[in-house]
């Protein structure tokens, strides 16, 4: 099976007023992460969170969403993952909502704090429903942070290169972003502007929806609901399920009652009663209804249960 490697792009109010359904038609971009807010500038939501996300929903792109950290403490980034939630709350997102980790993070805090800084954002953001994943350059994942403590959240990995890279701790990088202002691998600009760009390398939207996260309603019976016996007949009469055997045997398989649909059937199309069990056994000894496999398909294609029938014929012959 070939691994999946999506295009998508990751844009803020830095790309103004962005043409997602123009990005989404002509540049090919499969998904878009959003920035929803940050911390660096006191608690705030992007300017552009708003408009880019009604977009997305509008040409019908699938999105995620970051939040630019600042948190120089786990006091700090409780009060920012609290924030952020409250920016994603009411929306949905097929992609992960993402911690970005870089800036004074970096520099400001030692190893061990970030590290603590991180867990706490990324597991009070997951408990209140959400896919989380963590964004930050291979190097800082790599030097800055105990990522092997960290591997359970998606890893959303810097490198503007041509390689994919891989953090030393183990963790599977999910999603690449291969380039921004420099870019190795194709054009910088997506619709004229510079742009961010990523290669996503699991099927988020599917996983998302079917583990109920993100604003999404976890489905408990994604069986469809059964049609009516009175439906099935007239698809019966219709030809859709065949005849005799096969349509005892497929109607049966889909969980309906064959005898209660032929009575149907036998009614909407003017079918004489059933005769009695003796009756029916004393024309098979006539030979009225023919031998073998031709006899079973024949009582069966009639509403008639073979095995009850052949029982009777041999009582009577016995």
């Amino acid at each position: 099976m070939s691994e999946i490697k999506r295009f998508g792009i990751d844009v803020s109010h830095w790309q103004g007023d962005f043409d997602f359904a123009r990005a989404k038609s002509k540049e090919g971009v499969e998904y878009a992460i959003l920035k929803a807010g940050g911390g660096d500038a006191g608690l705030y939501k992007d300017s552009k969170f708003e408009a880019n996300y009604k977009k997305c929903e509008d040409c019908g792109l699938p999105k995620g969403a970051y939040f630019y950290g600042n948190a120089k403490s786990t006091a700090e980034a409780k009060k920012e993952a609290e924030y952020f939630i409250s920016i994603l709350s009411g929306k949905k997102y097929e992609y992960p909502v993402f911690y970005d980790v870089e800036g004074k993070m970096i520099t400001d805090n030692d190893r061990v704090t970030l590290t603590e800084i991180v867990k706490t954002f990324c597991s009070i953001v997951e408990a209140a429903g959400y896919w989380v994943g963590i964004y930050s350059s291979e190097s800082f994942f790599n030097s800055e942070m105990n990522d092997g403590e960290l591997t359970r959240y998606s890893h959303w990995v810097a490198r503007w290169g041509k390689s994919k890279p891989a953090p030393a701790s183990g963790a599977e990088t999910q999603m690449w972003q291969f380039g921004g202002e420099t870019n190795l691998i194709r054009s910088n600009k997506i619709n004229g502007q510079t742009c961010d760009q990523d290669y996503c390398y699991v099927d988020y939207p599917v996983k998302i929806k079917a583990a109920g996260l993100n604003g999404y309603s976890k489905s408990s019976n994604t069986t469809p609901a059964k049609k009516s016996n009175v439906e099935i007949a007239s698809e019966v009469i219709a030809g859709k399920w065949g005849n005799g055997v096969e349509r005892k045997e497929k109607l049966t398989k889909a969980g309906y009652n064959y005898s209660e649909i032929q009575s149907i059937v036998n009614a909407k199309i003017g079918t004489p009663a059933k005769k009695s069990v003796d009756e029916i056994a004393k024309e098979v000894i006539r030979g009225d209804w023919g031998n073998g496999t031709d006899r079973k398909q024949r009582l069966i294609a009639a509403g008639y249960d073979y095995s009850v029938i052949q029982h009777k014929v041999n009582e009577l012959l016995s």
